[in-house]
C-alpha cells in the first residue's frame, strides 16, 4: 500500500440469527461496491440477534496534498455511489481517518436487508487493519 493510498472500512450493524445470516445479507453491498468482508462480529451481548460485518475495499481517492479533504472525499464517494437517493452524509474528520455513520433503515436495507446502520471510514498512510483486521479503538469505530 502506497502512503498516499486510501482505504475504506464500512462496518454494517444488522440484525441476523448467525454469522452465516449476517455475511450473506452484505452481498448485494459486496456485489455492488467490490468490498470484500474482513470479520463478523457477534454483538448479542450488546442487542440480541446483532452482528457488525466489516468490509473493506481501496478509495480510488488519493491523499496527495490535502489528507483531510481526500478523507472527506473518499467517504462520501462512496456514500454517494451506494444507490440514488442517498443524501450526502456529514462527514467526520480525525487524519488519519474520516467517517459517517448512516442511521436511516428504510434506505440501507435496500442494499442490506435488516441492517440498521453502517459506519463508513476511510484511512490513509499504512494500512491500519493489519492484515485486514480493523484497529481497534480508533476514532468512529463502534464499541
Amino acid at each position: 500500500m502506497d502512503e498516499d493510498d486510501l482505504v475504506l472500512l464500512i462496518t454494517v450493524v444488522v440484525e441476523a440469527a448467525d454469522e452465516h445470516q449476517a455475511r450473506g445479507s452484505c452481498d448485494a453491498l459486496i456485489s455492488r461496491t467490490g468490498a470484500r468482508i474482513v470479520d463478523a462480529r457477534d454483538c448479542s451481548d450488546e442487542e440480541p440477534g446483532c452482528w457488525a460485518v466489516v468490509l473493506t475495499r481501496p478509495s480510488a481517492e488519493k491523499a496527495t496534498h490535502n489528507v483531510s479533504a481526500a478523507l472527506a472525499r473518499a467517504v462520501r464517494t462512496f456514500v454517494r455511489g451506494l444507490a440514488d437517493g442517498f443524501p450526502t452524509p456529514r462527514v467526520a474528520c480525525e487524519p488519519p481517518t474520516a467517517w459517517t455513520v448512516l442511521d436511516e433503515p428504510e434506505l440501507i436495507t435496500g442494499l442490506v436487508p435488516g441492517a440498521e446502520r453502517v459506519l463508513v471510514e476511510a484511512w490513509a498512510g499504512d494500512d491500519p487493519f493489519g492484515a485486514g483486521t480493523p484497529r481497534d479503538n480508533a476514532p468512529g469505530r463502534p464499541s
